[in-house]
């Protein structure tokens, strides 16, 4: 083989290789999901409702719905699933203002916020431990119920159901 051609086939081997690298390092998130890339240095960014200049020292980078270029080796993608999720919540026995016991029974839909800052406050609390979303609301909400329903009369609940569900959604 001529020293040419050998040079030409290095680099067409060099050219497919650098190709399937970018090809296989280069993500792009779904309309429900949110990448979380770590391992990149902070950036200067620029608050919108000030103006001021500061330096993200979080190292993570959010993208919902686009795509990014993981490096290999100095990165690392995690993803956080935002679609929202239907949680059957029961109470039993819940005390009333008056003392009767209770029996609740509803559900909640809840979902992870869209913005840069909901998904980073998910992230950190849930990432590692997203099966355990569920759980972890039916037993907030519940406790929530339960204080609701503890400040309220049988009559009340009953009565003034739009009462009621604005002490839930406030809660």
């Amino acid at each position: 083989m001529s020293p040419v051609l050998t040079a030409v086939v290095g680099i067409v081997v060099l050219v497919v290789l650098l190709g399937l690298v970018v090809i296989t390092r280069y993500k792009v998130a779904g309309p429900s999901e949110a990448f979380i890339i770590t391992g990149r240095r902070g950036k200067k960014t620029t608050d919108p409702d000030t103006g001021r200049v500061f330096t993200d020292n979080s190292g993570q980078k959010v993208v919902v719905g686009g795509g990014v270029f993981v490096v290999p080796f100095v990165q690392q993608k995690f993803s956080l699933d935002l679609s929202s999720r239907h949680i059957p919540v029961a109470v039993r026995g819940a005390v009333t203002l008056r003392g009767v016991k209770a029996n609740l029974d509803g559900v909640a839909i809840v979902k992870v916020g869209g913005t840069e800052d909901s998904i980073r406050a998910a992230a950190q609390r849930f990432l590692m431990q997203q099966n355990g979303i569920v759980g972890f609301t039916q037993e907030v909400l519940s406790g929530a119920l339960r204080s609701i329903v503890g400040r309220m009369s049988v009559e009340d609940i009953i009565r003034d159901r739009a009462a009621f569900a604005g002490q839930v959604a406030e809660e």
